[in-house]
């Protein structure tokens, strides 16, 4: 039986879920199809379950650092469908539970709630466009302001995925939902425990530092784009990764192996 049932809406948010999804196989942080008919998306078996099973404070540094590369891997892929640079989607509804673990590898998929962006022929820019209802308390300013929104949108969430990677715990924990919202369009950013912002782990300090300079930033056209986020964290995880004395094969694999019956 289907959650829902059948609208035109509905119909054409599983279209743009599909088609993103195909434009996106190139890819091994995305979810991959095998097929689209009417309601229905056919993928590989994510039996492992998402992102936000595996979040907690007390993972390894290792493992919390192939996380994070993973989730900004997925939306710099996402957001470069064309590779030219210029994003043609948002995704919309970041978040851990958007990412199935799959073959050693947290893949981004359900791009339902996201929009296919017009690109501006005089500027070569994305189009801008609004949504009439923004849930939670992980998204960014001009999302809670109800201000036009792009694709920038996905980064500032990223942050809110990355901290909880981080700290086992969401963002704004403890403050309701309306009033994180507030503060949020006001272009607060979420507190941080002094735990973790004074940790010497270096680890900890480069998610710190993407997290509140590169996604955290409230004028979305001064946020940096994802595949940017993606090539800082590239660069900087992989000269601590070698640190830590991985090879440059292990590196590059990339790959995670985690305990499916793992519990936090």
């Amino acid at each position: 039986n289907y959650g829902t049932g059948f609208t035109d809406r509905n119909f054409d948010r599983v279209r743009r879920d599909a088609l993103i999804a195909e434009r996106g196989t190139f890819s091994k942080y995305m979810v991959n199809i095998n097929g689209h008919c009417g309601l229905s998306l056919l993928t590989p078996y994510g039996s492992q379950g998402t992102l936000n099973h595996y979040t907690d404070s007390k993972r390894e540094p290792l493992d919390k650092l192939r996380m994070a590369r993973h989730a900004a891997f997925g939306i710099a892929d996402a957001h470069n469908l064309d590779h030219d640079g210029v994003s043609s989607i948002t995704q919309g509804d970041l978040k851990l539970d958007q990412y199935l673990l799959v073959d050693g590898y947290f893949k981004l998929g359900d791009f339902n709630r996201g929009r296919f962006l017009r690109k501006n022929k005089r500027t070569g820019e994305a189009c801008a466009y609004t949504i009439g209802n923004n849930d939670a308390k992980y998204r960014s300013p001009e999302e809670y302001r109800y201000d036009p929104e792009t694709a920038k949108i996905d980064i500032w969430a990223l942050g809110s995925m990355i901290y909880m990677i981080l700290t086992g715990k969401g963002v704004w924990t403890g403050v309701n939902e309306q009033k994180a919202q507030k503060k949020i369009a006001s272009n607060k950013s979420p507190p941080l425990d002094d735990k973790w912002k004074e940790s010497n782990d270096p680890v900890d300090r480069l998610l710190v530092k993407v997290m509140y300079e590169w996604c955290f930033v409230p004028d979305p056209e001064k946020r940096p784009s994802a595949p940017e986020v993606a090539k800082f964290l590239e660069r900087e995880s992989e000269k601590i990764m070698k640190e830590m004395g991985l090879s440059e094969a292990k590196v590059k694999d990339d790959r995670l192996e985690m305990d499916s019956s793992y519990d936090s």
